[in-house]
């Protein structure tokens, strides 16, 4: 028996469900805050590029911020998807 099956049925189906549910709700939230601090520290290393006029890593730089951009956007579709 798999731990995920323990308790598909009784009393406990509930607070199993809800369990799973928060820790999902935690793992998502450090992902978020995670990919927002490397947002910020790309930005940064963004503006100094500007400064530098350094144009490969400007190109760079806003190719990682478009792909950041991309996984919000695919993270909203996902959430708003996920109704219940």
């Amino acid at each position: 028996m798999s731990p995920k099956n323990i308790f598909t049925t009784g009393p406990f189906l509930s607070a199993s469900q809800s369990i799973e549910d928060a820790a999902v709700n935690f793992y998502f939230s450090y992902l978020l805050q995670e990919t927002v601090t490397q947002q910020l520290h790309i930005e940064a290393q963004l503006a100094k590029a500007i400064d530098q006029q350094d144009e490969e890593k400007i190109k760079q730089l806003q190719f990682d911020l478009s792909i950041l951009e991309n996984a919000y956007q695919l993270s909203s579709f996902t959430e708003s998807g996920n109704t219940q």
